[in-house]
């Protein structure tokens, strides 16, 4: 599982990128766990996009997000980027 810090921001996203790279190079799924996510900007959800697509294309597990916190969930359907990130109503947060 990889939890997210509480903000995620331009300085966070290369980080992102490593740990889901890291987690697709070995083949695995990754639950995310968004709940501790108090600011999310841009970058990250860029990295959060390409990094879903990445694990759907590799034909294996997948990426999922698991627990999100208000503040993820609202700037992720504000930017309409919920069905792309898997972000359902039924996920916690």
């Amino acid at each position: 599982m990889l939890i997210l810090s509480s903000i995620l921001d331009l300085t966070a996203a290369a980080a992102l990128k490593t740990s889901l790279r890291e987690a697709l190079a070995k083949g695995d799924g990754l639950a995310v766990d968004a709940s501790a996510v108090s600011r999310v900007t841009s970058p990250c959800l860029q990295v959060l996009a390409a990094g879903m697509r990445a694990f759907t294309e590799s034909g294996g597990p997948g990426l999922r997000i698991v627990t999100a916190s208000d503040a993820f969930r609202d700037t992720v359907s504000g930017l309409g980027l919920a069905p792309m990130l898997g972000l359902q109503e039924n996920i916690s947060g």
